[in-house]
């Protein structure tokens, strides 16, 4: 009986349903045909949640703000002699030795110098060398011409805020005589605009033996205009 029933479905002609027909307007149909045509366009360069999953996301942690009043004051590390302080400008490092040539109507040499002390209230300077002087008593040595050594020391200490302490010691010798300039200077501002200056010098020269002194000293009351 079951087969006589699919033998007679195979032996039956194939039957093919019409297709459905709608009625309406021809774009609608088309479009109800289609319905990849019905999604919206996406003119976002995100599509799907994407950018609603960005906007729930919490925003990354913001660092502290930082007052830089509140920062520890960087150190200064400073060699002695490496910078110079000027009205408050710092001023590249100069060197502590000079080396010099020179010439003038009465002498022609050479001299050398170190500043042993120089930054802070205590200065010590040393200069040295070697010369031939041309003509006697235009400045301060010997008093004859012909080859001469040359030294030089000074020294300098400032006295609180207002007063200044110099010292110097002039040293010539040639020809088996010698000459020395000893030479004290105080400086005092006074007040605003005035200073006080003070001098005081003694020359002493052996000339061949015999020698000869003087001193002379000076008082100035100055105002700067």
């Amino acid at each position: 009986m079951l087969g006589a029933i699919g033998l007679a479905l195979l032996g039956a002609p194939l039957v093919t349903l019409p297709t459905p027909a709608f009625g309406g307007d021809p774009t609608l149909i088309a479009i109800a045909s289609d319905p990849a045509r019905m999604r919206l366009y996406c003119l976002s360069t995100r599509c799907g949640d994407e950018e609603w999953r960005l906007a729930l996301t919490p925003p990354p942690a913001k660092a502290p703000d930082i007052d830089p009043l509140d920062l520890p004051p960087l150190r200064n590390v400073q060699l002695p002699g490496s910078q110079r302080r000027v009205g408050g400008i710092s001023a590249p490092a100069t060197s502590r030795e000079s080396r010099a040539m020179y010439s003038n109507d009465y002498r022609i040499g050479t001299r050398y110098g170190v500043q042993a002390l120089r930054d802070g209230p205590t200065q010590i300077g040393l200069t040295f060398g070697a010369g031939y002087r041309l003509a006697p008593l235009y400045d301060d040595g010997i008093n004859r011409p012909g080859a001469v050594f040359r030294g030089e020391l000074n020294l300098g200490q400032k006295i609180g805020d207002r007063a200044r302490w110099t010292q110097r010691v002039q040293v010539e010798s040639g020809h088996g005589d010698t000459f020395v300039k000893q030479s004290v200077r105080l400086d005092v501002d006074v007040w605003r605009n005035w200073k006080l200056e003070t001098d005081f010098a003694i020359r002493h020269d052996s000339n061949g033996g015999g020698g000869s002194e003087s001193a002379e000293s000076s008082i100035e009351l100055i105002r700067r205009f």
